[in-house]
């Protein structure tokens, strides 16, 4: 039975304790459910993030948990996530917009705003932030204010469509996988090449993993990008990450690991349909198909297609 705790993260009263993995009779960590952050496991015991902090973090348990994914919070996570700049005022209330119209389909629908899972999603520290975003969407004609909530207006979801074609636009896309000398080959004629005969370019940001942060320039190419391809061999938590963050874009998200690391993939992944790849060349092809059946070809004829 689930046991009502403050959650470590946020503060929020009604959160839960839904599980725990017990140590000599103590609790080592456990795994709290939070109206605003969402569901996450933490080592326990007490924690009081800086507010910065806790509002990132808060986003990036719920970015994780719309891909599914239970995140674990430790302490390279935490640095990680703490070194991600927070939107600007613009783009949080795009996100807040693009989540109204993700998660309510029915047109005409009354929507309560003011949710503590908004307010992660917005990065908003408070209920007065999350109130400005959700007034700026009114002003803007994107939202209509009804007595008990919001209705998403027509302009809103042209708006969202704005945003969809800003991305459809581009021919990048963003490769997050691990950056290790055994990846070279997978990279250089898989991942590239499959990228590149599929009609785009492929992009990634070397060394990342060693700096021991996200730093605005993955941001900004993550965003300026029509697609990422997340490639979970060595399940570095990097990729976690940038896959969760495109996630939250609506950017669509390509899912590939090597096979010999497959059984270690997470239970909630393997539900996306996930390339298990063994040698380069195949991964290639397989890559290029995926993302032809998925988003269609590219505008880059660099290769001559079949």
């Amino acid at each position: 039975m689930a046991e009502n705790h403050p959650c470590v993260i946020c503060g929020n009263e009604q959160a839960e304790i839904v599980d725990e993995v017990s140590v000599n009779l103590m609790r080592d960590r456990i795994c709290q459910d939070c109206p605003r952050c969402g569901q996450f496991w933490i080592k326990w015991g007490h924690y009081a993030p800086p507010q910065e902090t806790m509002v990132k973090l808060s986003a990036w348990i719920r970015e994780q948990n719309m891909l599914n994914e239970i995140p674990e919070i430790d302490g390279d996570q935490i640095k990680r996530i703490d070194a991600m700049p927070i939107p600007s005022p613009l783009e949080r209330a795009d996100r807040t917009l693009i989540h109204l119209v993700r998660h309510h389909k029915s047109l005409d629908k009354v929507i309560k705003c003011l949710t503590p899972e908004i307010q992660a999603i917005s990065y908003s520290k408070d209920l007065g932030e999350l109130d400005y975003l959700v007034n700026s969407l009114v002003d803007q004609g994107f939202l209509s204010e009804d007595l008990i909530g919001c209705k998403i207006t027509l302009q809103g979801y042209k708006r969202c469509e704005e945003l969809h074609a800003l991305g459809a636009a581009s021919t990048q896309a963003f490769v997050a996988m691990w950056f290790d000398d055994s990846m070279q080959d997978a990279y250089e004629k898989g991942f590239e090449v499959g990228i590149l005969k599929a009609g785009y370019d492929p992009v990634r940001i070397d060394g990342i993993e060693h700096a021991g942060k996200i730093d605005d320039r993955i941001i900004a190419e993550i965003r300026r990008s029509k697609f990422l391809v997340a490639d979970f061999t060595g399940h570095r938590g990097g990729v976690y990450f940038e896959a969760g963050f495109a996630f939250g874009l609506n950017l669509q998200v390509i899912w590939t690991c090597r096979k010999d690391h497959i059984e270690n993939l997470h239970f909630d992944i393997r539900q996306y349909n996930c390339i298990d790849w063994t040698e380069p060349t195949e991964l290639a092809e397989r890559l290029k198909n995926r993302i032809g059946a998925v988003i269609g070809m590219g505008p880059r004829n660099l290769f001559n297609q079949e």
